[in-house]
């Protein structure tokens, strides 16, 4: 299994907009992301994205429905709950583990500190390491082989031209 891990772009201030959409510049480096990765063509994203989840929040689903134009139209992004940014994720893992062998690939859209606690889950064994660094709009890909979750790859905004 393939599991792609997306913290949503960036958003207004609660100030600006308590719904907190994507600002233009979070909607911009998503999009650059998103083009760099469909530019590259279909094999960096094999097997193809069968399920593309976000946590609800409009700028998570924004997000969402930006990756999805380009890199997944056949898949409609669906708003799941235990991907808030304080929920636990413990259960995300475990369906991950039991999951891990199939031939299939899984997209999720979330937010500080969930993703980072669920990447320390799967890559050491420990919701409280962090052994990536987390930016607005990036993309990183886990997969499973020999016997444990490993970086694929990770992009961001600002690693491109």
């Amino acid at each position: 299994m393939d599991v792609y891990l997306v913290q949503h772009g960036e958003a207004l201030s609660e100030e600006q907009d308590p719904q907190r959409p994507l600002s233009n510049a979070g909607r911009a480096a998503v999009a650059k992301v998103t083009g760099y990765l469909a530019a590259l063509g279909p094999h960096l994203i094999d097997p193809p994205i069968v399920e593309l989840r976000h946590c609800g929040k409009l700028r998570a689903g924004e997000t969402a429905e930006i990756l999805a134009q380009s890199l997944c139209p056949q898949v409609r992004p669906t708003a799941v709950d235990g991907l808030q940014p304080r929920d636990d994720p413990g259960a995300i893992h475990a369906e991950l583990e039991s999951q891990r062998d199939k031939c299939a690939a899984l997209m999720l859209v979330g937010h500080l500190p969930h993703l980072a606690r669920l990447t320390g889950l799967l890559l050491a064994g420990d919701a409280g390491k962090s052994p990536v660094r987390f930016v607005n709009a990036a993309v990183l890909r886990l997969d499973f082989r020999g016997g444990g979750w490993a970086v694929d790859w990770y992009v961001t905004p600002t690693c491109m031209p």
